[in-house]
């Protein structure tokens, strides 16, 4: 089997941390190429597995199936993000047997912070029955065994750690959220170092995801969000008004922005999901050899 079509690189996590900015800044690269499907999940399931998401289509997870996203690449760097390999304890032995030497990124989130963005996200997308608190959502997550792992996906040493024990630690990369959102340029550049691309190249680096927050106007949310007679309509237009990819996606992006609320998280929610997360990030600073100090505060 030809390795040149299957990915060397992988961004395996973590969800609501900024992975969509990252692949849009990286795949500005003449030698990076990223599967335009986003969030493939491959390694998520055994080959051959036949899964019917939410919306009804059924998908069989054969390796043909995964190298068809990567058919066309002539890049260098070849890659894909799936940010649920993080929080699942059979991806990392997957993407071993089938990618032995293959690049890891992934960004961290506080985790207090990104299961409460990943809260609002749902609860915009009417995922939630009802008027649920976060921590009524995290209960009914862990009592059912909901595919969603509210609170497992910030548990990021139990996860992180059967990583490390399988692959070489300098094939994995990792940054926090914090240094994404404060240095944007100067993550990308890194990793283009990591993946031996040319770091000197400079993208257009511009809003983050705006994936957090309650719509103001649900109607304008609905325009941007789901495929509508206008907003094909305007898509020509756009393009030529605004012929770079990248700062189309900006523009849309802070539209997103100025239409969401972003309600603050109770301080007193906050104390009790910390208390629950600390033993992991007491361990993770030492797994990674950060100072995790403003998390746990």
């Amino acid at each position: 089997m030809s390795q040149s079509k299957l990915p060397n690189f992988i961004i395996f996590g973590s969800t609501k941390s900024g992975s969509t900015s990252l692949c849009n800044y990286l795949v500005q690269h003449p030698d990076i190429f990223i599967s335009k499907k986003k969030e493939p999940n491959f390694f998520l399931y055994d080959e051959g597995s036949i899964i019917t998401n939410q919306k009804g289509k059924t998908t069989v997870y054969t390796i043909d199936w995964y190298k068809y996203w990567f058919k066309k690449a002539q890049e260098k760097a070849i890659g894909e993000a799936s940010v649920s390999y993080i929080a699942n304890e059979q991806a990392p032995i997957r993407i071993k047997s089938r990618l032995p030497d293959v690049k890891l990124i992934a960004l961290l989130r506080d985790p207090v912070s990104r299961v409460y963005s990943h809260y609002l996200f749902n609860q915009r997308n009417n995922k939630h029955e009802g008027e649920k608190s976060l921590l009524k959502v995290i209960e009914a997550d862990q009592k059912q065994g909901s595919p969603e792992q509210y609170f497992e996906k910030g548990l990021y040493y139990y996860y992180l750690k059967k990583y490390f024990d399988i692959f070489d630690r300098q094939n994995i990369k990792l940054f926090l959220f914090e240094d994404f959102t404060s240095a944007p340029l100067k993550v990308v550049k890194d990793i283009f170092t990591f993946l031996n691309v040319d770091s000197s190249f400079v993208p257009v680096v511009g809003a983050k995801d705006a994936s957090s927050g309650i719509p103001k106007n649900q109607t304008i949310y609905n325009f941007i969000y789901k495929d509508n007679f206008l907003r094909k309509a305007l898509r020509p237009m756009m393009r030529t008004l605004f012929p770079n990819r990248e700062k189309r996606r900006v523009l849309w992006t802070n539209l997103i922005s100025r239409n969401l609320s972003r309600p603050s998280l109770p301080p007193e929610t906050r104390k009790v999901i910390l208390e629950m997360y600390k033993p992991d990030i007491i361990k993770l600073q030492e797994l990674i050899d950060r100072d995790l100090s403003k998390w746990l505060s």
